[in-house]
Order: C-alpha cells, then structure tokens, then sequence
C-alpha cells in the first residue's frame, strides 16, 4: 500500500492517493507511514498548515532517524513553499494601482484573544506571547503604518485569523472635514456653534442633538519645559506634562463633518451659559465640565475615550508617517505626535462607525 500511495502522489494524482490512504489507515491505523504519506498529500494540495502540523506530529511520535529525516525535509519544503506563497501574494497587493499610497492598519479586540494571537503569531512572524501582548482588550490598536496596499495585506491576513482590522489610507482620514468649536450661540432646542473651517474660514452651524452619531473624549498631554536636577545634582532643563487637554469630538455623519472642542480654545465667555451659575465659575475646567453635562444630556450616542491607550501605542509610528493636520491650536513650543495620534484614532472611528 505504501508503494501504491508513493506512486500516486509522485504522480500528483492527489484523489486516487486521497483513497488508497483512507484504506490504507483502515487497515493499519498505527502505521507510521501512513502519518507521512499524509502530510505529503497536504503538502501536494496546497494546504500548508495542516501539512506543517502533520510532519511536527510524526516527529513527535516516530523515532526512527530516516523516516524523521523525510519529515523534516517535507517540513522545510512546506514552510518555504508556504513563505514564497506570503510574498507572491505581498507583491501583487503591493503592484496594484494606488498601493504606496502612505495608510495604517488598525487591529481592534478579538473575540478569542488566545486562538488570535497564535493566529497573528503566524502572520506577522513574532512569538505568541509577544502577540497576546499586542492585542488590545478595548478599542483600537495602531498595528502598522505603510503602503496601503501592504497594510490592506496584512489586514486581510490578520482578519482571516480571527482579529477585526481597519486600514485606510491618510488621505482617506484627511477627507474628514474637522471644524474647530469656539463656542455655543445655543444649547436648545437646536444647538448653534461659531466654528472655523478645515481652509480656516469662521462660521456658524446649526444642527440637531440626534445628528450626532458618536462622541470622542480625549486628554492630551501639555508640556512645559522646568528646572530639574540630574543625579549630580546639577540643574538641567527638561520637558514634562504638567497639564492635560480637554478635547471632545462629535461626529456628525450624516453632514460628514467632527465638531472639535477643546477647553483650552473654547471662548467661555462668548458662550451661552450652559449651566445656571456658569457666569460665577472662574476655573476653565469647571466650566469644561459644565459643557460635557450639557452635551451628554442632549445626546443618545456612544462616547469613546479609549484614546490614551491608543496615543501610547501609536506614539513610535508617528514620525514614519507625512504630515497630517490636526485642527487643534494648542500654542504648542513644537509640534506634538500625540495631537497626529488623536487625528487619526477619531477620524478612524468617524469613517468605521
């Protein structure tokens, strides 16, 4: 029977020697051989994992040095097979028309965290643990950056294995249009902001509280530069967060629009009182808080503020990416990646909501 498999797979005549191997296991279940002939059928019908688990299994089992040497050439065979398959099918995503274009790829929580992360393992060629690390257990995850048609690669490899992807390229997330909010002209029963347009233009917009589909939250880091000593002693200057930013995004879908406000922009005292003794309110913070009340109230939508996970894993990438506007005048010394990272989270939710 072994020769008559042999013969039908050096054949390739993968049905005939898919037969004789079902009767061939009948007879002698315990066969090592049988094991083997197995794996070359997989092997020879394209299924490179099953083939890869099948060899690591004989070898396992079988310690007869000749018949593992045949494994562990049919393993290498597979694993070579299976990586000139990966960058075949790399290539061709990376020829097709607009596939440079610079994008990212965003991973969200898997429903089995265990099972996606050998999954992942798998497909971006890293250890399972670091993996599992990698996974996020809420919100968004920034994986990569690069090509889009790279990153729409490993999104669709990553999806197959169980983990829910987004890619988009930046010029996608810049068709967001973002409209910085000065302030409110009215609460109820329709809301009125003055705001100023994505080309720099001021202007009022009326809409419905029901017209907004999703809210952000997010904190940014402010930083300051201060007098520090080294452990010498001696006195150095060193830039640290000393404050945070109040930012709040509302999605407007259906006009295609974020809503951007921030407490340190917002012009309070141009605003409508959005609370009985707002007037008698001196700290910034409180009057901010004062407006998130009034918005919440108003609204029946999701809010995501799972940002600062997301800042802290996207911060390392920024400086790979062209340079995005974020529509946030912080009065920055320099430019921050984490108002980039927070352009990209939000409008990643805008277009994936």
């Amino acid at each position: 029977m072994h020769q008559l498999v042999t013969a039908a797979l050096d054949a390739q005549d993968y049905r005939r020697a898919k037969q004789l191997i079902q009767q061939w296991r009948k007879a002698a279940p315990k066969d090592p051989l049988v094991l083997l002939s197995i794996g070359r059928l997989q092997e020879g019908t394209l299924q490179w994992d099953a083939a890869e688990k099948t060899y690591l299994t004989f070898l396992k089992r079988v310690n007869n040095p000749k018949l593992m040497g045949q494994a562990r050439t049919g393993l290498k065979r597979v694993q070579q097979a299976r990586e000139s398959s990966r960058r075949e099918a790399l290539d061709e995503a990376k020829a097709v028309l607009g596939s440079e274009e610079p994008g990212v790829l965003v991973i969200k929580p898997p429903e089995n965290a265990q099972q996606a992360a050998v999954g992942m393992a798998e497909v971006l060629r890293i250890d399972p643990y670091m993996a599992r690390l990698q996974l996020p257990k809420k919100g968004l995850r920034l994986q990569r950056t690069g090509p889009i048609g790279e990153m729409q690669y490993y999104g669709e490899a990553l999806e197959a294995a169980g983990i829910p992807t987004v890619w988009a390229t930046l010029d996608q997330l810049k068709a967001v249009q973002v409209f910085q909010v000065k302030h409110f002209q009215a609460v109820l029963p329709q809301p009125v902001v003055v705001c100023q347009s994505p080309t720099g233009q001021m202007g009022s917009i009326q809409f419905d509280w029901s017209e907004v589909t999703q809210m952000v939250r997010a904190q940014l880091p402010v930083f300051e530069q201060v007098n520090d000593k080294d452990p010498r002693g001696k006195l150095q200057r060193k830039e640290l967060v000393q404050d945070y930013a109040q930012v709040l995004d509302l999605h407007v879908h259906g006009r295609k629009i974020i809503l951007r406000g921030c407490d340190r922009t917002y012009e309070f005292r141009k605003s409508v009182a959005l609370i009985p003794d707002q007037t008698n309110l001196t700290s910034s913070r409180l009057r901010w808080n004062g407006l998130w009340q009034t918005i919440q109230r108003s609204t029946n939508c999701s809010t995501q503020e799972d940002f600062t996970n997301f800042g802290q894993g996207a911060l390392e990438m920024m400086s790979l990416l062209p340079y995005m506007p974020v529509y946030l005048d912080l009065n920055r010394r320099k430019p921050s990646d984490w108002d980039t990272a927070l352009q990209i989270y939000s409008t990643l939710l805008f277009l994936t909501k």
